[in-house]
């Protein structure tokens, strides 16, 4: 059976996809808990060369999460005037300790912050991670009124 096309709505670019996800925009992560139920949160990330970035703590839900099942999905949704735009993705996850000194700038400047502006301390972030999402699979839409 084929679907019919809905004029309302177009599938993204992977140009538009890029530049939607390199605003400083917040995202939903979920994952996957031990029990079978989903767990969102709200997350500032980063996004380059495919991978989708974001600080955690070390026993975080998410953290735990993606440890046992290696798997995540972020999505992010903009509207602009009429126009409705998302991207989700979704792939393996691998977590990283400790959060890489270039992630955590990349952070501050994305979202107009200075929290790691002068630095930090070890024991700050003795229990902090980056988390990347590697992103496998898009699903990225428009639609309007």
């Amino acid at each position: 059976m084929k679907l019919e096309a809905d004029p309302g709505k177009r599938r993204l670019t992977r140009d538009e996809v890029v530049e939607l996800l390199q605003r400083p925009l917040a995202g939903i992560f979920s994952s996957l808990s031990e029990g079978g139920w989903i767990h969102s949160v709200l997350v500032h990330f980063l996004y380059t060369e495919g991978q989708v970035r974001f600080l955690a703590g070390d026993r975080d839900v998410k953290t735990r999460n993606v440890e046992r099942t290696g798997q995540g999905t972020l999505c992010v949704e903009v509207t602009e005037g009429s126009t409705r735009s998302y991207v989700s993705v979704s792939g393996p996850v691998t977590v990283h300790r400790p959060p890489d000194a270039a992630d955590l700038r990349a952070l501050d400047k994305s979202y107009s912050r200075d929290d790691f502006a002068d630095g930090w301390d070890d024991e700050s972030f003795a229990s902090a991670v980056m988390i990347v999402v590697s992103a496998e699979r898009w699903i990225a839409w428009a639609d309007w009124d």
